[in-house]
């Protein structure tokens, strides 16, 4: 078995999958402009403009056909199941200056090419776009998984039709590392390696 952070401690799931435990200091963190923090069922309505933007959607293999608040509800609630089995998620991502919630980002554990691979994620509102927030939140997540998680590299799988992230993960210095299907949609799997 590889070494572990002493932050964190492995189990087995039934699969045979390598899971990593988040510590508590996870779910409340932040970087330079933006705070992080356990998403509650409060942020539900705050996140329902996200899905405003169906032309963004596909990006992210969601039926548009579903009402935005639904989705969302189900988005907010899936972060918070994986907090309560004690798994990586997402976290609210809020700016300081103003304290309003702009997306969400974090770490989430995903098994890609039959092995364990750790993905920083984000996704905000198109009023939040522009202003290098995505590119801040990952490059923190990129960081916090090298300092605190027992892996050689973190991914980021992107729609190849999404220049947005594309250009987020480059700026990183992530690489262009396979292809890939997830949730039904065809991603570009963009690697960092520490």
């Amino acid at each position: 078995m590889p070494a572990v952070s002493k932050h964190f401690m492995p189990i087995r799931k039934d699969g045979g999958m390598l899971i990593t435990k988040p510590s508590p200091g996870y779910y409340e963190q932040a970087s330079e402009r933006l705070m992080y923090r356990t998403l509650t069922q409060d942020d539900v309505a705050l996140w329902t403009p996200f899905f405003n933007r169906d032309d963004y959607q596909r990006f992210l293999g969601q039926d548009i056909t579903i009402p935005g608040s639904e989705r969302s509800k189900v988005w907010i609630e899936r972060q918070i199941q994986r907090k309560n089995e004690n798994l990586f998620g997402q976290l609210a991502v809020v700016k300081k200056s103003t304290g309003k919630l702009i997306g969400l980002g974090g770490i989430i554990e995903r098994e890609l090419y039959d092995k364990v691979e750790f993905e920083t994620t984000y996704s905000l509102l198109p009023s939040a776009w522009g202003n290098g927030y995505a590119r801040e939140l990952a490059k923190h997540f990129m960081d916090y998984a090298e300092a605190n998680i027992d892996t050689k590299s973190v991914i980021s799988m992107i729609h190849p039709e999404n220049e947005a992230s594309i250009k987020v993960a480059f700026a990183n210095g992530l690489k262009l590392d396979g292809k890939a299907k997830f949730m039904g949609i065809p991603v570009e799997v963009y690697r960092f390696v520490f």
